[in-house]
């Protein structure tokens, strides 16, 4: 069966699609990253603060992005040359615009109206794959581990999987027991980009050029470190609720003439030790590390991971044959595919969550 899934990061830079053929392979068949129209990324974006008139805001850009999910996914099956009545299902993540799994009332709200994509496509959605796992007093997240397990999973070797998205987030997979579990581990690409677009008005930093005219700023690194997250035992997510450029912007006013620049490189700094303390803490005897998603694309980062990783094996999901930009939007399709045969999606210890359960809700064409 084909399954497509599509995923709209942290980074809110654009839709990720890939093509999935389950059970037969794992591996995206096809996939593709086309960027948000400026108007819609704006609204996106203005979404992830409270302001004014947000239930009339956020309904129409669930709509908004209902259509262009739905519209990107005809064009991506079309140029493929497949008919849409070959898609057994669409896995729709949607855009993720609060998250608060440790509220008093836990919520995770995703945002992509899947009425309007199965309206749109007559195809069948599978959507809303965090709100049972939080019902079952889970974290919501991170869901990609699943996934990260059925594709990297070797019963020869253990790994770690990083996904650098805006949330940086671990999947550690044990050959010794045969288990696996994650969780974020705080900022990934998210204080990178929101102070770039602040400092150069550009959208992020290309290979890390800039950070790397920088240097690390070892008093504003010790502050940064200092956030209560990372203490917090396993299973826990964050998300941009938490770490955005307002964050950056307290932090800095103890250190007034810090230069941008070595703001930047201390913020990539923080990606990385956070990353490195989460792989000492939870999987010290690990040493092969696959690293995806946006982050592996910044040169500098991956510089500095390897070298808080001396004794480790850093590779990007490529050197397995295996586009790290599309891994997060084929979960999305291997959860689908799981919705579809009624089999769990979570992980407990990953998410938290009372036990395993079926995740999503299904939106027939």
């Amino acid at each position: 069966m084909l399954f497509v899934g599509v995923m709209t990061g942290t980074s809110v830079d654009g839709l990720d699609v890939a093509l999935l053929d389950l059970p037969n392979d794992l591996k995206p068949q096809a996939a593709r990253t086309v960027p948000f129209p400026q108007s819609l990324r704006e609204r996106l974006v203005a979404l992830t603060s409270p302001k004014d008139d947000e239930i009339v805001r956020m309904g129409e850009a669930d709509v908004q992005l209902g259509n262009f999910i739905a519209a990107t996914c005809l064009d991506f099956i079309a140029a493929l040359g497949i008919d849409a009545i070959e898609i057994r299902a669409i896995g729709s993540h949607g855009q993720t615009i609060r998250h608060h799994p440790n509220a008093n009332f836990p919520f995770s709200v995703q945002i992509g109206n899947a009425h309007v994509i199965a309206e749109t496509t007559g195809i069948d959605v599978v959507a809303d794959f965090r709100g049972r796992d939080i019902a079952a007093g889970g974290q919501g997240a991170p869901l990609v581990p699943t996934y990260h397990d059925a594709l990297f999973g070797d019963d020869e070797l253990s790994r770690v999987i990083v996904n650098i998205g805006g949330i940086a987030n671990v999947t550690i997979l044990s050959q010794e027991d045969h288990s696996f579990r994650g969780f974020d581990t705080g900022p990934g690409n998210a204080l990178l980009d929101a102070w770039t677009q602040e400092c150069r008005n550009e959208p992020y930093d290309t290979q890390g050029a800039w950070a790397s005219s920088g240097e690390i700023h070892e008093p504003l690194l010790m502050q940064l470190l200092n956030d209560p997250y990372y203490q917090k035992i396993p299973p826990k997510s964050t998300g941009k609720e938490h770490f955005n450029l307002p964050y950056v912007r307290d932090h800095i006013t103890d250190f007034p003439n810090i230069p941008p620049e070595d703001v930047q490189a201390t913020l990539v700094e923080l990606t990385n030790r956070t990353i490195t303390s989460a792989i000492d803490q939870h999987a010290p005897a690990c040493n092969d590390v696959v690293v995806c998603g946006g982050g592996r694309l910044n040169d500098y980062l991956m510089d500095r991971l390897k070298a808080l990783n001396q004794k480790r094996a850093i590779q990007s999901s490529e050197s397995l044959g295996i586009d790290g930009d599309a891994i997060e939007a084929a979960a999305f399709a291997y959860l689908a595919w799981q919705f579809i045969e009624r089999l769990p999606g979570n992980q407990p210890k990953a998410t938290g969550a009372d036990g395993l359960r079926v995740l999503g809700c299904l939106y027939p064409a």
